[in-house]
Protein backbone atom coordinates (compact mmCIF):
# COMPACT_ATOMS: atom_id res chain seq x y z
CA UNK A 1 0.00 0.00 0.00
CA UNK A 2 2.58 2.36 0.81
CA UNK A 3 4.04 1.40 -2.73
CA UNK A 4 1.52 2.39 -4.44
CA UNK A 5 0.83 5.93 -2.38
CA UNK A 6 4.73 6.61 -3.61
CA UNK A 7 4.08 5.80 -6.92
CA UNK A 8 0.87 8.19 -6.92
CA UNK A 9 2.99 10.69 -5.18
CA UNK A 10 5.51 10.25 -7.81
CA UNK A 11 3.23 10.28 -10.92
CA UNK A 12 1.33 13.41 -9.66
CA UNK A 13 4.64 15.09 -9.20
CA UNK A 14 5.99 14.30 -12.91
CA UNK A 15 2.66 15.81 -13.92
CA UNK A 16 3.35 18.94 -12.18
CA UNK A 17 7.06 18.84 -13.79
CA UNK A 18 5.80 18.72 -17.23
CA UNK A 19 3.41 21.22 -18.25
CA UNK A 20 3.60 20.04 -21.92
CA UNK A 21 2.18 16.76 -21.19
CA UNK A 22 -0.06 18.20 -18.70
CA UNK A 23 -1.92 20.51 -21.73
CA UNK A 24 -1.71 17.57 -23.90
CA UNK A 25 -3.76 15.68 -21.48
CA UNK A 26 -5.90 18.65 -20.30
CA UNK A 27 -6.84 18.65 -24.25
CA UNK A 28 -7.65 15.01 -24.71
CA UNK A 29 -9.83 15.88 -21.55
CA UNK A 30 -11.78 18.73 -23.16
CA UNK A 31 -12.74 16.49 -26.66
CA UNK A 32 -14.78 13.97 -24.64
CA UNK A 33 -16.86 16.23 -22.34
CA UNK A 34 -17.63 18.10 -25.78
CA UNK A 35 -18.53 14.65 -26.85
CA UNK A 36 -20.30 13.97 -23.69
CA UNK A 37 -22.61 17.19 -23.60
CA UNK A 38 -23.67 16.79 -27.97
CA UNK A 39 -24.54 12.74 -26.64
CA UNK A 40 -26.63 14.46 -23.57
CA UNK A 41 -28.12 16.99 -25.64
CA UNK A 42 -28.94 13.92 -28.73
CA UNK A 43 -30.72 12.51 -25.98
CA UNK A 44 -32.80 15.18 -24.76
CA UNK A 45 -33.61 15.29 -28.37
CA UNK A 46 -34.76 11.94 -28.51
CA UNK A 47 -36.76 11.88 -25.60
CA UNK A 48 -38.53 15.05 -26.62
CA UNK A 49 -39.26 13.48 -30.26
CA UNK A 50 -40.55 10.50 -28.46
CA UNK A 51 -43.05 12.47 -25.97
CA UNK A 52 -44.19 14.40 -28.70
CA UNK A 53 -45.13 12.59 -31.97
CA UNK A 54 -45.84 16.11 -34.21
CA UNK A 55 -43.08 16.67 -36.66
CA UNK A 56 -43.31 20.39 -38.31
CA UNK A 57 -44.60 20.05 -41.90
CA UNK A 58 -45.35 16.79 -41.64
CA UNK A 59 -49.26 15.07 -41.29
CA UNK A 60 -48.87 12.82 -37.85
CA UNK A 61 -50.49 9.65 -38.10
CA UNK A 62 -53.84 9.36 -35.96
CA UNK A 63 -52.33 5.92 -33.83
CA UNK A 64 -49.32 8.39 -33.06
CA UNK A 65 -51.29 11.15 -31.22
CA UNK A 66 -54.33 9.83 -30.21
CA UNK A 67 -54.68 9.69 -26.45
CA UNK A 68 -57.10 8.94 -24.17
CA UNK A 69 -59.25 11.93 -21.68
CA UNK A 70 -61.05 9.67 -19.42
CA UNK A 71 -61.97 12.49 -17.33
CA UNK A 72 -65.93 13.43 -15.54
CA UNK A 73 -67.59 15.35 -18.35
CA UNK A 74 -68.55 19.01 -18.10
CA UNK A 75 -71.35 19.56 -15.85
CA UNK A 76 -69.60 16.54 -13.27
CA UNK A 77 -66.38 18.61 -13.02
CA UNK A 78 -67.81 21.94 -12.95
CA UNK A 79 -70.37 20.76 -10.26
CA UNK A 80 -67.75 18.83 -8.24
CA UNK A 81 -65.82 21.66 -8.19
CA UNK A 82 -69.02 24.41 -6.82
CA UNK A 83 -69.30 21.46 -4.33
CA UNK A 84 -65.77 22.10 -3.29
CA UNK A 85 -66.01 25.59 -2.95
CA UNK A 86 -69.32 25.54 -1.05
CA UNK A 87 -67.85 23.02 1.45
CA UNK A 88 -65.18 24.99 2.47
CA UNK A 89 -67.61 28.68 1.74
CA UNK A 90 -66.07 30.34 5.16
CA UNK A 91 -61.88 29.63 4.23
CA UNK A 92 -62.79 30.70 0.65
CA UNK A 93 -64.87 33.47 1.64
CA UNK A 94 -62.50 35.18 4.05
CA UNK A 95 -59.67 34.87 1.77
CA UNK A 96 -61.92 36.79 -1.03
CA UNK A 97 -62.80 39.39 1.88
CA UNK A 98 -58.74 39.77 2.82
CA UNK A 99 -57.72 40.15 -0.86
CA UNK A 100 -60.77 43.00 -1.09
CA UNK A 101 -59.65 44.37 1.34
CA UNK A 102 -55.76 44.61 0.84
CA UNK A 103 -56.76 45.70 -3.25
CA UNK A 104 -58.87 48.68 -1.47
CA UNK A 105 -55.70 49.41 0.98
CA UNK A 106 -52.84 48.78 -1.56
CA UNK A 107 -53.98 48.30 -5.07
CA UNK A 108 -55.94 50.78 -7.13
CA UNK A 109 -60.04 49.68 -7.86
CA UNK A 110 -62.39 51.41 -10.47
CA UNK A 111 -63.70 54.73 -8.54
CA UNK A 112 -66.84 55.87 -8.45
CA UNK A 113 -65.57 58.46 -10.74
CA UNK A 114 -64.44 56.49 -13.46
CA UNK A 115 -67.66 54.43 -13.24
CA UNK A 116 -70.13 57.50 -13.64
CA UNK A 117 -67.98 58.80 -16.44
CA UNK A 118 -68.72 55.64 -18.16
CA UNK A 119 -72.37 55.47 -17.14
CA UNK A 120 -72.74 59.13 -18.64
CA UNK A 121 -71.32 57.61 -21.76
CA UNK A 122 -74.10 55.54 -22.21
CA UNK A 123 -76.75 57.76 -21.16
CA UNK A 124 -75.79 59.97 -23.69
CA UNK A 125 -75.28 56.93 -26.41
CA UNK A 126 -79.14 56.10 -25.28
CA UNK A 127 -80.10 59.46 -25.70
CA UNK A 128 -79.09 59.68 -29.14
CA UNK A 129 -81.38 56.53 -29.70
CA UNK A 130 -79.34 53.82 -28.25
CA UNK A 131 -81.58 51.52 -27.33
CA UNK A 132 -81.90 50.75 -22.73
CA UNK A 133 -81.14 46.96 -22.33
CA UNK A 134 -77.94 47.77 -24.78
CA UNK A 135 -76.78 50.59 -22.55
CA UNK A 136 -77.23 48.10 -19.94
CA UNK A 137 -74.95 45.67 -21.76
CA UNK A 138 -72.07 47.99 -23.08
CA UNK A 139 -72.59 49.76 -19.08
CA UNK A 140 -71.81 45.22 -17.92
CA UNK A 141 -68.85 45.29 -20.46
CA UNK A 142 -67.14 48.29 -19.66
CA UNK A 143 -67.20 47.00 -15.94
CA UNK A 144 -65.98 43.62 -16.81
CA UNK A 145 -63.43 45.02 -19.51
CA UNK A 146 -61.77 47.53 -17.06
CA UNK A 147 -61.40 45.08 -14.12
CA UNK A 148 -59.88 42.84 -16.21
CA UNK A 149 -57.59 44.31 -18.00
CA UNK A 150 -57.13 46.98 -15.09
CA UNK A 151 -57.60 49.96 -17.89
CA UNK A 152 -60.33 51.66 -15.79
CA UNK A 153 -58.91 51.34 -12.23
CA UNK A 154 -57.60 54.65 -10.27
CA UNK A 155 -54.03 55.01 -9.20
CA UNK A 156 -50.82 54.99 -11.00
CA UNK A 157 -47.96 52.16 -11.81
CA UNK A 158 -47.42 51.15 -8.43
CA UNK A 159 -51.32 50.32 -7.71
CA UNK A 160 -51.98 48.32 -10.62
CA UNK A 161 -48.77 46.32 -10.18
CA UNK A 162 -49.81 45.66 -6.56
CA UNK A 163 -53.30 44.97 -7.60
CA UNK A 164 -51.68 42.34 -10.64
CA UNK A 165 -49.60 40.61 -7.24
CA UNK A 166 -52.32 40.45 -5.34
CA UNK A 167 -54.49 38.44 -8.08
CA UNK A 168 -51.23 36.44 -8.31
CA UNK A 169 -51.33 35.45 -4.59
CA UNK A 170 -55.39 34.88 -5.09
CA UNK A 171 -54.45 32.16 -7.26
CA UNK A 172 -51.50 30.35 -5.07
CA UNK A 173 -53.60 30.43 -2.21
CA UNK A 174 -57.12 29.13 -3.53
CA UNK A 175 -54.39 26.37 -5.28
CA UNK A 176 -52.96 25.49 -2.01
CA UNK A 177 -55.75 25.46 -0.44
CA UNK A 178 -57.65 23.40 -2.73
CA UNK A 179 -54.65 20.84 -2.44
CA UNK A 180 -54.46 20.85 0.92
CA UNK A 181 -58.64 19.52 0.83
CA UNK A 182 -58.26 17.22 -0.90
CA UNK A 183 -55.51 15.33 1.14
CA UNK A 184 -58.20 15.47 3.60
CA UNK A 185 -57.14 18.60 5.97
CA UNK A 186 -59.28 21.46 7.50
CA UNK A 187 -56.84 24.09 6.07
CA UNK A 188 -57.39 27.99 7.29
CA UNK A 189 -57.39 31.12 4.86
CA UNK A 190 -54.18 31.76 6.65
CA UNK A 191 -52.53 28.93 6.22
CA UNK A 192 -52.89 29.67 2.85
CA UNK A 193 -52.28 32.81 2.51
CA UNK A 194 -48.68 32.54 4.62
CA UNK A 195 -47.59 29.30 2.73
CA UNK A 196 -48.29 29.91 -0.58
CA UNK A 197 -46.25 32.54 -2.20
CA UNK A 198 -42.95 30.82 -2.40
CA UNK A 199 -43.15 30.04 -6.10
CA UNK A 200 -44.84 33.62 -6.92
CA UNK A 201 -41.52 34.44 -9.57
CA UNK A 202 -42.10 31.23 -11.01
CA UNK A 203 -45.69 31.88 -11.55
CA UNK A 204 -44.61 35.52 -13.08
CA UNK A 205 -42.25 33.95 -15.29
CA UNK A 206 -44.89 31.56 -17.09
CA UNK A 207 -47.46 34.00 -17.06
CA UNK A 208 -45.18 35.93 -18.91
CA UNK A 209 -44.45 33.09 -21.39
CA UNK A 210 -48.16 33.22 -21.71
CA UNK A 211 -48.23 36.83 -22.71
CA UNK A 212 -45.49 36.21 -25.39
CA UNK A 213 -47.58 33.19 -26.42
CA UNK A 214 -50.62 35.55 -26.95
CA UNK A 215 -48.64 38.61 -29.01
CA UNK A 216 -49.22 37.04 -32.25
CA UNK A 217 -53.21 37.50 -31.72
CA UNK A 218 -52.63 40.55 -29.71
CA UNK A 219 -50.60 42.03 -33.42
CA UNK A 220 -53.31 39.98 -35.62
CA UNK A 221 -55.92 41.99 -33.75
CA UNK A 222 -54.13 45.35 -33.68
CA UNK A 223 -53.75 44.98 -37.63
CA UNK A 224 -57.08 44.10 -37.77
CA UNK A 225 -58.47 47.20 -36.59
CA UNK A 226 -55.93 49.33 -37.75
CA UNK A 227 -57.14 48.65 -41.54
CA UNK A 228 -60.57 48.64 -40.41
CA UNK A 229 -60.35 52.08 -38.94
CA UNK A 230 -58.35 53.14 -42.35
CA UNK A 231 -61.02 51.83 -44.94
CA UNK A 232 -59.16 49.33 -45.98
CA UNK A 233 -61.84 46.44 -45.45
CA UNK A 234 -64.61 48.39 -46.76
CA UNK A 235 -64.65 45.56 -49.70
CA UNK A 236 -66.08 42.26 -48.89
CA UNK A 237 -63.54 39.90 -50.21
CA UNK A 238 -60.83 41.77 -48.30
CA UNK A 239 -62.65 42.04 -45.54
CA UNK A 240 -63.23 38.36 -45.52
CA UNK A 241 -59.56 37.88 -46.05
CA UNK A 242 -58.88 39.95 -43.25
CA UNK A 243 -60.92 39.07 -40.12
CA UNK A 244 -60.64 35.26 -41.43
CA UNK A 245 -56.76 35.47 -40.95
CA UNK A 246 -57.14 37.36 -37.94
CA UNK A 247 -59.42 34.59 -36.04
CA UNK A 248 -56.65 31.79 -37.41
CA UNK A 249 -54.17 33.54 -35.48
CA UNK A 250 -55.92 33.98 -32.63
CA UNK A 251 -57.03 30.44 -32.30
CA UNK A 252 -53.24 29.32 -33.18
CA UNK A 253 -52.47 31.70 -30.25
CA UNK A 254 -54.58 30.23 -28.01
CA UNK A 255 -54.22 26.65 -29.14
CA UNK A 256 -50.44 27.57 -28.21
CA UNK A 257 -51.18 28.76 -24.54
CA UNK A 258 -52.90 25.95 -23.59
CA UNK A 259 -50.06 23.68 -21.37
CA UNK A 260 -49.29 27.01 -20.04
CA UNK A 261 -52.76 26.91 -17.99
CA UNK A 262 -51.71 23.45 -16.58
CA UNK A 263 -47.78 24.94 -16.48
CA UNK A 264 -49.69 27.58 -13.88
CA UNK A 265 -50.53 24.73 -11.30
CA UNK A 266 -47.75 22.59 -11.67
CA UNK A 267 -45.09 25.06 -10.54
CA UNK A 268 -47.06 25.16 -7.25
CA UNK A 269 -45.03 22.44 -6.47
CA UNK A 270 -42.66 23.03 -4.12
CA UNK A 271 -39.42 22.94 -5.65
CA UNK A 272 -40.30 23.59 -9.27
CA UNK A 273 -38.88 25.71 -11.89
CA UNK A 274 -41.22 27.36 -14.35
CA UNK A 275 -39.13 26.03 -17.45
CA UNK A 276 -39.56 22.50 -16.12
CA UNK A 277 -43.52 22.95 -15.58
CA UNK A 278 -43.89 24.38 -18.91
CA UNK A 279 -42.43 20.95 -20.06
CA UNK A 280 -44.37 18.70 -18.10
CA UNK A 281 -47.41 20.81 -18.98
CA UNK A 282 -46.40 20.40 -22.82
CA UNK A 283 -46.28 16.62 -22.62
CA UNK A 284 -49.63 16.55 -20.28
CA UNK A 285 -51.67 18.25 -23.45
CA UNK A 286 -50.01 16.46 -26.24
CA UNK A 287 -52.20 14.60 -28.37
CA UNK A 288 -55.44 16.05 -26.63
CA UNK A 289 -54.76 19.96 -26.64
CA UNK A 290 -58.41 21.00 -28.46
CA UNK A 291 -60.23 18.87 -25.75
CA UNK A 292 -58.32 20.35 -22.87
CA UNK A 293 -58.83 23.85 -24.87
CA UNK A 294 -62.90 23.04 -24.75
CA UNK A 295 -62.45 22.42 -21.19
CA UNK A 296 -60.72 25.65 -20.56
CA UNK A 297 -63.46 27.72 -22.89
CA UNK A 298 -66.12 26.05 -20.81
CA UNK A 299 -64.92 27.70 -17.32
CA UNK A 300 -64.26 30.71 -19.47
CA UNK A 301 -68.17 30.96 -20.74
CA UNK A 302 -69.80 30.12 -17.05
CA UNK A 303 -67.29 33.01 -15.82
CA UNK A 304 -68.87 35.62 -17.93
CA UNK A 305 -72.42 34.08 -17.42
CA UNK A 306 -71.62 34.53 -13.61
CA UNK A 307 -70.54 38.01 -14.14
CA UNK A 308 -73.69 38.72 -16.29
CA UNK A 309 -75.86 37.13 -13.71
CA UNK A 310 -74.55 39.28 -10.96
CA UNK A 311 -73.18 42.29 -11.96
CA UNK A 312 -76.24 43.60 -14.78
CA UNK A 313 -78.91 43.32 -11.99
CA UNK A 314 -76.37 45.03 -9.47
CA UNK A 315 -76.12 47.71 -12.29
CA UNK A 316 -80.19 48.49 -12.86
CA UNK A 317 -80.52 48.36 -8.89
CA UNK A 318 -77.05 50.97 -8.35
CA UNK A 319 -79.30 53.41 -10.88
CA UNK A 320 -82.93 52.78 -9.72
CA UNK A 321 -81.45 53.63 -5.70
CA UNK A 322 -79.23 56.54 -6.70
CA UNK A 323 -82.08 57.96 -8.89
CA UNK A 324 -84.48 57.76 -5.81
CA UNK A 325 -82.21 58.66 -2.98
CA UNK A 326 -79.53 61.27 -4.74
CA UNK A 327 -77.34 61.53 -1.35
CA UNK A 328 -76.02 58.29 -1.84
CA UNK A 329 -74.53 59.03 -5.65
CA UNK A 330 -70.44 59.01 -3.61
CA UNK A 331 -71.24 54.76 -2.71
CA UNK A 332 -68.88 52.78 -5.33
CA UNK A 333 -71.96 49.74 -5.34
CA UNK A 334 -70.78 48.43 -8.89
CA UNK A 335 -67.31 49.21 -8.36
CA UNK A 336 -66.95 46.63 -5.10
CA UNK A 337 -69.33 44.26 -6.68
CA UNK A 338 -66.30 43.62 -9.91
CA UNK A 339 -64.05 43.58 -7.40
CA UNK A 340 -65.35 41.01 -5.42
CA UNK A 341 -66.77 38.77 -8.49
CA UNK A 342 -63.07 39.16 -9.98
CA UNK A 343 -61.85 37.50 -6.88
CA UNK A 344 -64.76 35.27 -6.91
CA UNK A 345 -63.71 33.97 -10.38
CA UNK A 346 -59.94 33.71 -10.40
CA UNK A 347 -61.03 31.04 -6.95
CA UNK A 348 -63.46 29.00 -8.96
CA UNK A 349 -60.94 29.31 -12.00
CA UNK A 350 -58.48 27.75 -10.17
CA UNK A 351 -60.35 25.04 -8.33
CA UNK A 352 -61.59 24.46 -11.63
CA UNK A 353 -58.03 24.07 -13.61
CA UNK A 354 -57.02 22.01 -10.42
CA UNK A 355 -59.43 19.24 -10.50
CA UNK A 356 -59.35 19.25 -14.22
CA UNK A 357 -55.31 18.75 -13.67
CA UNK A 358 -55.63 16.20 -10.81
CA UNK A 359 -58.29 14.23 -13.04
CA UNK A 360 -55.74 13.65 -16.47
CA UNK A 361 -52.92 13.04 -14.54
CA UNK A 362 -55.09 10.33 -12.13
CA UNK A 363 -55.87 9.16 -15.80
CA UNK A 364 -52.32 8.83 -17.20
CA UNK A 365 -52.02 6.83 -14.54
CA UNK A 366 -54.14 4.81 -14.61
CA UNK A 367 -53.58 4.15 -17.75
CA UNK A 368 -50.00 3.14 -17.16
CA UNK A 369 -50.38 0.56 -14.74
CA UNK A 370 -52.61 -1.02 -16.83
Amino acid sequence: NKDVIMATKTSKKRVVKNPKKSNADHKKGVWPGIKRDFSKLNQQRRNFLQRRPHRSFRLTKRRDYQRDLKIPGYWLLTSEACRLVWRNKKTFLALIIVMSILTFALASVMSQDTYQQLKDVMNQAESNGFGGIYTTISLFSGVAISYISGSGTAGGNVQQAAGIFLGLLTWLSSVWLTRAILIGKKPKMRDGLYSSGSPIIALIIVIGVFLIQMVPAAVAVIIYSALNASGVLNQTPILMAAGGAAILIVAMSVYWATSTVFAMIIVTLPGMYPFHALRLSGDIVTGRRLRILLRFAWAVVLSVLLWAVVLIPVILLDGALKGWISSIDWLPIVPTTGLILLYVTIIMISVYVYLFYRKVVESDTKKTKN
